[in-house]
């Protein structure tokens, strides 16, 4: 027997010709393929060319296309139900998917919202921007011709407006800010582009549309007011536009302060560099004439490492790459279980599609038998389920915007201005992304049905029910399940997180606490001044009707401050957490001194500097010795240092996160050292905190020198640092359930249209004597059956899916049994759910219509 042809080879030219052309031309190829004597490359070319042929224009392949569509078009507007059903389930998925790939195109690819966009940079040295002296910045941008640079820093800070502030993230831009980006204002003007430095620039800002409407309540006459922030009073001169919020993303700007206005020409401030390309210039061009730039900046400034290294120019688009990273555990984790939801709808869709081709076993045959090739009915499948990708696809996209705007809004009520910033949007990367997964899918859940219409003639014209499709079914439901339980399982890890976390205990007091952030205004940063305005407000709060106590902090919980200390003035300091506090502080937040004393007449200004430091940092500053009495020196390097001694040992409590481990940290007296302008009064009421809010506002507001912010209760604190923690929780939750949802559905159809195929079969068995109980559970039973497989497998692939919360469950087994169990047990209640109703549908089977069923 001699050389044989390829068997894939033919079996392609079989099934994509189809009819008896196929066997016409796979019989010529054999007898040539036997004459030449083998050559089984020139038979896949030969194969590869008839099938060219048979799929080209020229046999109407074209047209023939067009008329599948028009055909599945017709058949779904005749079974609407079914359409409806699957256009939601990918709809749902994918307006889900859709949300993310918008994020992710905001987060790497979207451009600034500025005219011409693409030719914005940015100037990099490796992976993070490239700083320059202030004093450099006006040689630098007169000398490169290939750039039109600006100049930039951003600031956490505070803005005051009617001595009532507010956190907000400040920009501090060289006076040709506005120009290079070709922005113009919303109201009135910007920064004058060829201002002079310090001396004849006016300090003046420029407010964003956001801030103008939440807290000028879109005032028409907001031009020449003032607000104070970076330590300054200026006066506004002008409002953004709307939608504009800064070139820092995914930091949402609140203010542009003209630098030029408030810095020195001489002031060695570090700026970034954002820039327009010139005409004709290119990143290639600009990158050179940047490095040469560089070259002479880094000989003039040694020893400076921020501006050693090579620069480059990169396109002004995205997140910074720094502020990338805080996103990416996060958006794997979304990503994973998106990806899985997506997968369980497709799998719904195919199991209806499935459906659809065991009750129309008899068309396909028939049209079969009238000489339609399994190519043509493979065709007409996969038509089908393309209207049905384009369908859920469209809906998906509607639901994605109504998604972003939920999520916008939401993230404005978040208590951390860093992803106000976050800027959700469809633009056409989205709309094609969405599209090309949509494809991938309809190609992913048409091909089983496909495959099924496309053979096994000789069952469709017998009119058989075909075991294999109902297994095939049964098997995505199986696995509909096990996905679904997987991201319940995930889910409640990190419902068990958030519970977890919340019943850390903070180690300090937070009922019946109020307090409100002061800083002072007017007082020239004098210290005595600011101690007497401090000192003044806290004993007139301590007047206050149902206020049992108070005390002042310079910073209250999540926050402390960086500070560095060491143990003798040779060691090099390390990098600590601190607080400065009144001597009263330990007592009204019940934060015990468990060794020695905490402050006293002892720590009053001109006396020896002392501390109080916390368990660990005793513990393991002072191994095996007793740190009261011990000496630390204060203060980083290249600052001005100063000796103190340890006076007592507080509790360990937590300072910046529930979670965080213990830390060394240290506590100084206020009146040693004061908090630079700023301090949080604490007070202890006898009865709900915020009944006394308003009196505390009014005593405060009281002080012309003083800026206030808004009244906090450290109950409401210490919930609001958990802000992460819910969103993840919500989020997961809200795409457990809808996985979850789909599943059951998919397993509802499954146990439905079994019942229905064992319609005679019921019958027989109420005919016979069978109680309706039995023919319940029967149905019960099956629908069960394949839940608990699920469930096994769910349980595997759950252990694996666990691996993705790495850095999420605060300390929580990553195997926690009441979240594995909640799971299995909230699947087992969908599947009773879903099975109940096809159940008590099969015990009301009349025997005799049953036995008249086909």
């Amino acid at each position: 027997m001699g050389e044989q042809p390829p068997k894939l080879a033919e079996s392609l030219l079989r099934w994509l010709v189809g009819g008896r052309d196929a066997d016409a031309v796979s019989g010529d190829l054999r007898e040539a393929f036997a004459t030449r004597g083998g050559g089984r490359l020139w038979y896949w070319g030969q194969a590869l060319s008839c099938i060219a042929v048979r799929m080209s224009t020229h046999r109407r392949m074209l047209p023939g296309l067009g008329m599948d569509f028009q055909y599945a078009l017709r058949t779904l507007r005749r079974n609407p139900g079914y359409a409806v059903t699957a256009m939601l389930c990918l709809a749902l998925a994918m307006g889900v998917n859709t949300t993310l790939f918008s994020f992710l195109d905001s987060m790497y690819f979207r451009k600034l919202p500025v005219p011409d966009a693409g030719r914005m940079v940015l100037i990099q040295r490796g992976d993070d921007e490239a700083f320059y002296p202030w004093r450099d910045f006006a040689s630098v941008r007169d000398t490169v011709r290939t750039l039109e640079p600006a100049a930039q820093n951003t600031f956490f800070d505070d803005i005051a407006i009617d001595r009532l502030s507010q956190h907000a993230t400040v920009m501090m831009v060289s006076a040709n800010y506005a120009k290079v980006l070709r922005i113009g204002a919303g109201l009135g003007r910007w920064f004058s582009p060829d201002g002079a430095f310090s001396g004849a620039a006016e300090p003046v800002v420029v407010i964003s549309d956001h801030l103008w409407k939440t807290r000028l309540h879109s005032d028409p006459a907001v031009l020449g007011r003032r607000i104070r922030t970076l330590g300054r009073t200026l006066t506004i001169v002008g409002v953004a536009p709307p939608g504009f919020r800064g070139t820092v993303p995914p930091l949402a700007v609140d203010a542009w302060v003209a630098a030029d206005g408030v810095l020195s020409s001489a002031s060695g401030l570090m700026m970034e560099l954002i820039a327009r390309l010139s005409p004709g210039a290119t990143p290639r061009s600009a990158t050179a004439e940047m490095r040469v730039v560089a070259t002479r900046l880094r000989a003039a400034y040694a020893g400076n490492p921020r501006l050693q290294g090579p620069v480059h120019i990169e396109a002004a688009s995205g997140f910074r790459v720094g502020a990338r990273g805080s996103f990416l555990a996060m958006l794997w984790l979304i990503s994973a279980v998106s990806g899985m939801v997506l997968l369980i709808a497709c799998i719904n869709v195919a199991n209806l599609l499935l459906s659809r081709a065991m009750v129309r076993r008899r068309e396909m045959a028939v049209r079969q038998s009238l000489g339609a090739s399994r190519a043509r009915l493979f065709r007409a499948t996969l038509a089908e389920g393309l209207v049905l990708a384009a369908g859920g696809v469209g809906l998906g996209i509607a639901a994605a915007y109504w998604t972003q705007f939920a999520i916008e809004w939401a993230m404005t009520s978040l208590p951390e201005t860093y992803y106000q910033g976050v800027g959700l949007g469809i633009d056409w990367r989205v709309a094609l992304v969405a599209g090309g997964v949509g494809l991938a899918s309809a190609i992913l859940f048409s091909l089983p049905p496909a495959f099924a219409n496309s053979r096994n003639l000789q069952a469709g014209l017998r009119g058989e029910d075909g075991p294999r499709l109902s297994r095939q079914r049964e098997f995505y439901s199986l696995a509909q399940v096990a996905l679904s339980l997987a991201l319940l399982v995930v889910t409640g890890l990190m419902v068990r997180a958030l519970q977890r976390v919340q019943n850390i205990d903070p180690k300090f007091a937070t009922d019946h606490r109020l307090y409100i952030e002061l800083s002072t205004t007017r007082n020239g940063g004098k210290p005595a001044a600011e101690a007497q305005l401090f000192t003044g407000l806290l004993e007139r709060a301590r007047t206050l009707p149902g206020v049992a106590d108070a005390t002042l902090a310079w910073q209250v919980f999540p926050g402390t401050g960086a500070s560095c200390a060491s143990i003798s003035r040779q060691e090099q300091p390390r990098q600590m957490r601190s607080n400065t506090v009144e001597p009263n502080y330990f007592e009204t937040m019940r934060v015990p001194v468990v060794r020695g004393r905490g402050f006293g007449m002892e720590s009053m200004p001109g006396a020896p500097a002392e501390v109080v430091v916390n368990e660990t940092m005793a513990r393991t500053w002072w191994p095996g010795e007793e740190a009261i009495g011990k000496r630390v020196w204060l203060g980083c390097e290249g600052e001005h240092r100063e000796m103190a001694q340890v006076a007592g040992i507080a509790r360990d409590s937590k300072y910046e996160s529930l979670s965080e481990d213990a830390l060394p940290f240290y506590y100084l007296s206020r009146r040693q050292a004061m908090g630079n302008g700023y301090f949080n009064l604490i007070v202890r009421t006898a009865g709900d905190p915020y009944e006394w809010a308003k009196p505390l506002m009014s005593l405060v507001r009281g002080s012309p020198d003083v800026t206030v912010y808004e009244v906090k209760s450290m109950e409401h604190a210490v919930a609001s640092s958990l802000w992460d923690v819910k969103w993840r929780a919500g989020l997961l939750a809200s795409l457990g359930l809808l996985a979850i949802a789909l599943a059951g559905m998919g397993l509802y159809g499954v146990v439905a249209y079994a019942v229905s195929q064992r319609t005679r079969e019921i019958g027989v068995r109420m005919a016979l004597g069978a109680a309706p109980g039995d023919v319940q559970w029967m149905v019960l039973a099956h629908g069960l059956r394949i839940t608990g497989l699920g469930i096994l497998g769910g349980l595997l692939l759950s252990v694996a899916a666990v691996r993705l919360l790495h850095g999420f469950l605060y300390g929580l087994s990553p195997f926690d049994p009441v979240a594995f169990a909640a799971a299995s047990l909230a699947w087992l209640i969908v599947a009773m759910l879903a099975s109940w109703y096809p159940a008590r549908r099969a015990t009301r089977v009349d025997p005799l219509t049953a036995l008249k069923y086909e």
